[in-house]
Parts: C-alpha cells; sequence; structure tokens
C-alpha cells in the first residue's frame, strides 16, 4: 500500500522559467532503465523536422484538409507577411477565455491573439521563450523567466509599453506566507527550470510547476499573485523541505478543475494533489501513477477524473480511488506524449512528438490525422479546447485546428 502524507505547508506565491532557443521539447527523461533517451532538445533548434526514413505513417498525414483532420492556421502561412511566424519557431502554449479570446506564445518571444476570425502577433519587446499565459479579468500575463512577467492590460506601474502593449514588470519575493529563511531568486533561478502554469479563472494565484536541477535543495511547485496594488509576488507554493520528502521537486504540468484542487506531475511518474491551492497553507498528498515513466501533462474534467500523459505513450486516468491512477493500455502510440486538455469527459486531446495528436470520446483513444505537412512530423506540445470541435494544437511551427476553422 502506498504511504499517504499529508502536509500543511506554508507557501508564498511564485514562479519560474527559462530561456529557449527556437525549438525545445519536454526534457524529462522516462525513468524505465531500457527507455531510449528523449532527443537532445537544441540538436535541431535551427531546422524543421523531417521524416528521413520511409513514410509509415502516411494515412495520419494527408496533403489535403477534411473535416476530421487537423489543418495549419494562417500563423504559420509565409503568405501572410507582418503576421506569420517562421517554421522554426516552438508555440509553448495555447490558452483562451473563449473561442474567440484565444492567446498562443513560445520561443523567441513568439506571442499571437485569435479573435475567432484571425490571428494576429503580438509584440512582447523581448525575444525571450514564453511557456505559460495568466489570462486575467482584466488583461494577460505572460511568463518568461523567474524574476519578471509581461503584462498586458494591466497597471503598467510606469514602464513604457512594447508595440504590442506589453510591460516587463519584475516580481518581488514575499515573505507573506513563507515562514522559513528566504533564499535570495537569483540562487533559486538557477536551480530551476519553468515548465508550464495553471490558474482556474478569476484565481489571485497562477501555481507554476518547475524542474529543481537539485532535487533535494528547492520546491518544484511555485506561485505567483498579483498584489492589491498590482505588482507580482512570487515565492514557494510548497515548501522545499516538503519536496525532499514527497516527490514534488521536479514537475511538469499542473491544473485542476477548482482553483483549490489541484494535480501536478512530474519526474519518474510523480503526482500529487494540492487541496486548499487558493489558501496560505496548501495541502499536498502523493498518489501511485503506476508508472515510473515521466509525465508531461495532466488535465482534469472534475474532482473525480482526470488524466496525465507522458514518455513512450503513457496515459493514465485518476477516477476517484484514494491511492491509485489507473494503468490504459489501449494506446494508439508508442510516441512521448507532451500534453493532454479536454472540453469534457467525452472530449479529450493529447499531443506529442513526431505529429501525433490522439482523441478520447469517453470510450476509447483513436489517432487523429493531421493535413498538409508533407515530410515534417514536427514536435507538438501543448493543446487546449474552448469547446467541442474548437481545438488548437501548437508545436514545431504549426498551429493546427480542426477542419482548418477557428
Amino acid at each position: 500500500m502506498k504511504t499517504r502524507w499529508l502536509m500543511i505547508v506554508a507557501g508564498i506565491t511564485a514562479c519560474a522559467s527559462t530561456d529557449a532557443l527556437l525549438e525545445e521539447s519536454p526534457d524529462v527523461a522516462s525513468a524505465v532503465p531500457d527507455a531510449s533517451p528523449p532527443p537532445d532538445a537544441d540538436s535541431d533548434a535551427a531546422v524543421p523536422e523531417f521524416d528521413a526514413g520511409p513514410c509509415v505513417d502516411c494515412e495520419y498525414f494527408p496533403e489535403v484538409c477534411t473535416p476530421d483532420a487537423l489543418c495549419s492556421s494562417e500563423l504559420f502561412d509565409p503568405n501572410q507577411p507582418g503576421e506569420s511566424l517562421d517554421l522554426r519557431t516552438q508555440i509553448m502554449v495555447i490558452r483562451g477565455r473563449s473561442a474567440s479570446d484565444v492567446w498562443a506564445a513560445g520561443a523567441l518571444g513568439a506571442l499571437a491573439h485569435f479573435d475567432g476570425s484571425s490571428w494576429k502577433r503580438s509584440d512582447p519587446g523581448e525575444r525571450e521563450t514564453l511557456r505559460a499565459l495568466w489570462l486575467r479579468d482584466s488583461g494577460e500575463v505572460a511568463l518568461g523567466v523567474l524574476d519578471h512577467v509581461f503584462a498586458r492590460g494591466l497597471d503598467d506601474a510606469g514602464a513604457p509599453p512594447s508595440a504590442g502593449g506589453w510591460t516587463r514588470q519584475v516580481s518581488s519575493a514575499t515573505l507573506a506566507y513563507n515562514p522559513s529563511p528566504w533564499v535570495p531568486l537569483p540562487l533559486v533561478a538557477r536551480s530551476l527550470k519553468f515548465q508550464s502554469a495553471w490558474a482556474a479563472p478569476g484565481s489571485e494565484s497562477l501555481w507554476c510547476a518547475t524542474l529543481a536541477t537539485n532535487a533535494g535543495s528547492s520546491s518544484g511547485l511555485w506561485r505567483l499573485r498579483q498584489t492589491p496594488s498590482s505588482t507580482f509576488e512570487i515565492g514557494v507554493g510548497i515548501a522545499p523541505e516538503v519536496c525532499r520528502v514527497l516527490p514534488c521537486s521536479q514537475m511538469t504540468s499542473i491544473h485542476g478543475a477548482s482553483a483549490n484542487e489541484l494535480w501536478a506531475v512530474g519526474a519518474e511518474g510523480s503526482t500529487v494533489r494540492i487541496t486548499d491551492a487558493e489558501s496560505d497553507t496548501p495541502n499536498v498528498e502523493v498518489f501511485n501513477s503506476q508508472t515510473w515513466n515521466a509525465l508531461h501533462g495532466v488535465w482534469a474534467a472534475s474532482a473525480s477524473e482526470a488524466w496525465s500523459v507522458g514518455v513512450r505513450g503513457t496515459i493514465r486516468r485518476y477516477t476517484g480511488d484514494p491511492e491509485f491512477w489507473d494503468v490504459v493500455s489501449d494506446v494508439p502510440t508508442t510516441e512521448n506524449l507532451n500534453a493532454v486538455w479536454g472540453s469534457s469527459a467525452t472530449d479529450i486531446w493529447a499531443v506529442g512528438d513526431r505529429g501525433v495528436v490522439l482523441h478520447y470520446d469517453g470510450k476509447s483513444w483513436s489517432r487523429v490525422k493531421v493535413a498538409g505537412l508533407g515530410v515534417r512530423r514536427p514536435t507538438l506540445s501543448t493543446v487546449w479546447l474552448a469547446g467541442t470541435g474548437h481545438v488548437w494544437v501548437g508545436g514545431q511551427g504549426v498551429l493546427l485546428s480542426l477542419g482548418g476553422n477557428p
């Protein structure tokens, strides 16, 4: 039986991040001894990915867009000068408020907004890789590195905005929720690598998943919050001393069905649930994912159902058991899966390496076609849904929608 840990910790709100080049794939290796290591994230950074061998998967990559296939958007159309992105650019995150209010962000300051009919680029003012988007009621926040954010539509604190209306704001450390001695942020930043973030609509805190290069010295779960004076504060969400005992120092993805109950996953199949997440003293407990494979994405449909995905086609499902996540055995791929999202328990999407896209209809997982890529098999990094049929998938040189429609 799994040993249950439940600890109340004092967390100060915070986030972390890191710079990247044109392309960067998830880099938490599988813990399975005989698993092949993931490719070097920077080895192919200068060129799009191509299939060097015989086409063994042509049925999933038709040339012509059809209603049941994912097709490219105009954001990577070279015939759209000034608005299109370079094919070498990796889209790292897509989030939205509705089908007509969607944001995408990625490598080297790539930022774009969809208004329901077309995508338009937005200049943040710096060429910094962005891995998270926090869509507030009054504006947007994009995260690049640990100690600052890019904000748009919020109080700019007097800083001159970029051409896209973004201002760079330094995030101060706060001691409000942290009884332990504070470590200078530059030292913390060198031991962390930002992976992803999530906040419920209207939440005062953005929870962030990070990798600690020294697993025993730092937490992998941080929080960022906006103060009443519109400044930003950062700090640990789960204390480092807790993550030295529980497996929460190397986390890759975080999501919740509500503001107060979140799931986080990471290296070696690490899976933890955070409750009372909006409070100053969140609780954390460990679950058994029944895998040592690294998990790269998690999405919660409800308090009793959640999904996680990872390397070598790993998919796990939570159905309310007090200790275990279920093994999903009918996965139609062995490629690494990097992200998962859904609109309901019967409409869930997972994306991964070599252009792999999977869909779950409430009964089984199936492979989805991706049209118009030729011999390219890009790494897909992110997926987001506004509702049934309104799916966006982003990756290396691609931004895809079902049937090519918004």
